[in-house]
């Protein structure tokens, strides 16, 4: 098959020009500023803010790189919500205490993902204070959070719900964090029982019998698509391999500080087939804060999420970093500095074609493309599965296939198990099974096995 480049746009004028039967949705993008209780959360959130900035410079001065890479967690976690703050910072005491508790989370270990190595090494020592005091500051901050009354966010989450749900079938809600997850899905079966379920790294997962039980996550996108789902809650997990367009209203309950992560959950339900003609968004933040800065500034200026980003990656790929210098400077003036200077990058037109004359190249390549015939390929995917999966040359290798279901197999190498097809269509199906293909390094490790293993045969 041929991959084109599908930008938004370009998909708009494939439509235009009578090569589309459906045009590709329309965003309506809202930002939920949402003002923190003054008495209890907005204090309570700038002393959490302190103890981070504060044990985040100590880790910085001393050279704990790790350490301060913790810290810059709990800030993220901070913005998400006071219960996913509250869960990490009691990890952290805990682990403080009895030196044997684990200090992060599944999401925490995920966003080691392509840090340096001096920060990997450093994950030994995370038990050990940054300061003497910190375990005092963590104790007396733990006890503030069980005095915070309504939360604000949440209360505002519930009532933009109860409007979508008074006028759409159904909406799916983001979250950075599995603890936020799991507080908001408490709420809600309160209100909404079965018909709210879950998908994040655990898998699928369904209120049933008086409690969450895990099934399939195909199982999931099938009960959403059929109505027996009304609200769906995903981590970041679920950002890829789940295409929801029956569903047409989508909730940031926190945005993360890589705004493409947004971009990602957008195009959960952004794409053909989509069956509203218009998408709904709703992003969520604290007002008054860096974030809400830094978002309001990208919609105000480039319109971030309401259209196609792809000129605009280079301005967005630095938006972490000024997040994070910002959220961590003590001086309240270096924070004004650094939004002057995003406002610079923002005002920066991109080293990039112009996006009318981009879509224009787009389209006039695909069409060149389109037009060329596309010869048969000598080796259909059931010739590789036959090739593959009776393969003595791999069954020497220790490689075993056992048949789970037509089309879909138990592929054992070095004692791990990978659930696999061979067919493109059972993958559009199930994006949890790996489609054994070039670009999948698994396939790619076992044709090499099968060479390799000939090669000393003869």
């Amino acid at each position: 098959d041929m991959m084109f480049r599908h930008t938004r746009n370009t998909l708009r004028e494939y439509y235009r020009l009578g090569l589309l039967d459906r045009d590709v949705p329309t965003r309506e993008v809202e930002d939920q500023a949402i003002a923190l209780e003054p008495t209890r959360e907005a204090d309570l959130y700038r002393q959490v803010s302190d103890y981070v900035r504060h044990f985040y410079r100590l880790a910085q001065r001393d050279e704990r790189r790790a350490l301060g890479f913790l810290m810059t967690l709990y800030r993220k976690r901070l913005t998400s919500s006071f219960y996913a703050i509250q869960q990490s910072l009691q990890r952290r005491l805990d682990a403080l205490l009895d030196q044997r508790s684990s200090v992060l989370s599944d999401d925490d270990l995920a966003e080691l993902d392509g840090v340096d190595d001096a920060i990997i090494d450093g994950l030994e020592f995370f038990m050990e204070p940054v300061h003497p005091e910190e375990i005092e500051y963590l104790e007396s901050l733990l006890h503030q959070f069980e005095s915070t009354g309504e939360d604000s966010k949440l209360a505002h989450f519930i009532t933009i719900l109860r409007q979508e749900l008074a006028q759409r079938e159904s909406a799916i809600t983001f979250t950075q964090y599995t603890d936020t997850m799991d507080f908001l899905r408490e709420e809600l079966r309160q209100l909404y029982g079965a018909q709210v379920s879950c998908y994040s790294g655990r898998g699928g997962e369904m209120w049933r019998d008086g409690k969450w039980v895990v099934v399939p996550k195909e199982e999931i996108k099938r009960r959403f698509r059929d109505g027996e789902i009304k609200l769906l809650l995903c981590t970041e997990s679920a950002s890829e391999g789940l295409n929801l367009q029956t569903c047409g209203v989508l909730i940031n309950y926190d945005m993360p500080w890589n705004p493409m992560r947004v971009e990602q959950r957008i195009g959960r339900i952004d794409r053909i087939g989509q069956t509203y003609s218009t998408v709904r968004i709703h992003n969520f933040y604290y007002d008054g804060t860096v974030e809400a800065k830094v978002y309001r500034r990208l919609r105000d200026r480039i319109d971030a999420f309401a259209s196609v980003v792809g000129n605009l990656q280079p301005i967005l790929a630095q938006v972490p970093t000024f997040i994070e210098r910002a959220t961590m400077s003590v001086d309240p003036l270096e924070e004004d500095v650094l939004l002057s200077e995003f406002d610079t990058v923002l005002d920066t037109p991109p080293l990039r074609p112009a996006l009318d004359d981009m879509v224009r190249m787009d389209v006039e390549a695909d069409l060149q493309d389109i037009r060329q015939p596309i010869p048969p390929s000598p080796v259909s995917p059931r010739d590789i599965e036959q090739c593959l999966t009776r393969s003595k040359l791999l069954q020497d290798q220790g490689v075993q296939f056992k048949v789970v279901e037509p089309g879909i197999w138990d592929v054992t190498y070095q004692q791990q198990t990978h659930k696999v097809t061979f067919m493109p269509s059972i993958f559009e199906e199930k994006p949890s099974v790996q489609l054994m293909a070039w670009v999948n390094p698994l396939f790619e490790i076992l044709i090499s096995l099968g060479v390799s293993r000939a090669e000393t045969l003869t």
